[in-house]
């Protein structure tokens, strides 16, 4: 993908997730007001825990891209 592409759909999914997020937000604002201490803290280890899963995995995804980009021959990827 050239930097315009990799750029927009970088906007785009960014948009979508702090979209999610923020009603999320408005969601849990309430429902936090009614936790006790350790139950938010249970729940802060959850969305911590989901976001690092969600992290790694895109790393893990660019790093198989780079190496199946290494592999693959240049004269295959010519037209």
């Amino acid at each position: 993908m050239n930097t315009g592409k990799t750029l927009g759909l970088s906007l785009i999914i960014g948009g979508i997730l702090l979209l999610i997020l923020y009603g999320l937000y408005l969601g849990f604002e309430e429902i936090v007001n009614a936790f006790d201490v350790i139950s938010g803290l249970l729940t802060g280890f959850i969305i911590l825990g989901f976001l690092i899963l969600i992290i790694s995995i895109v790393i893990e995804q660019r790093n198989n891209t780079k190496k199946t980009m290494e592999d693959i021959n240049k004269e295959d990827l010519k037209p």
